[in-house]
């Protein structure tokens, strides 16, 4: 499918507020209401919009930091670790890395003692090196080069 600059701004709109009205998105990209709703059903069937999501203050809901924990996992335990991994509510993320750390997890946890209680549970796997996010500068940018 091919995305010109005008599917771009639909995606770069969608991702700041995926409820923006029709008629918003078509002012700002210059095209009628039916035009642009046709253009998000061709994304949407060709798999480049694969859903919409509701972005949750967590820090409202007491979960107040958040967290980036890398693991070098011990010989032999990946699958344990990838099974057990679906099952911790506090990690919203976990990705394979090449080099030193087998996976980067993202999370959020209430407190330092609650991280403490969870690079307990992670350490069992292996090798933690555990961050703290201090503030996003940025969160769910399109990343693009622009034709």
């Amino acid at each position: 499918m091919k995305i010109d600059e005008i599917n771009w701004k639909i995606l770069q709109m969608l991702q700041e507020n995926a409820r923006v009205a029709l008629k918003d998105l078509a002012k700002e990209v210059g095209l009628s209401s039916p035009t642009v709703a046709e253009r998000i059903q061709k994304m949407e069937d060709a798999g480049v919009i694969e859903s919409y999501n509701t972005k949750v203050n967590l820090d409202k809901l007491g979960y107040s930091l958040g967290v980036y924990i890398t693991i070098k996992i011990r010989f032999g335990q990946t699958q344990r670790f990838e099974e057990f991994i679906l099952t911790v509510p506090e990690i919203s993320e976990c990705h394979k890395l090449t080099g030193r750390d087998c996976m980067l997890l993202r999370g959020v946890v209430r407190d330092p003692k609650h991280l403490e209680e969870l690079n307990v549970r992670l350490a069992v796997y292996g090798e933690l090196t555990t961050s703290l996010i201090l503030n996003s500068v940025m969160d769910g940018k399109i990343y693009c080069e622009h034709f």
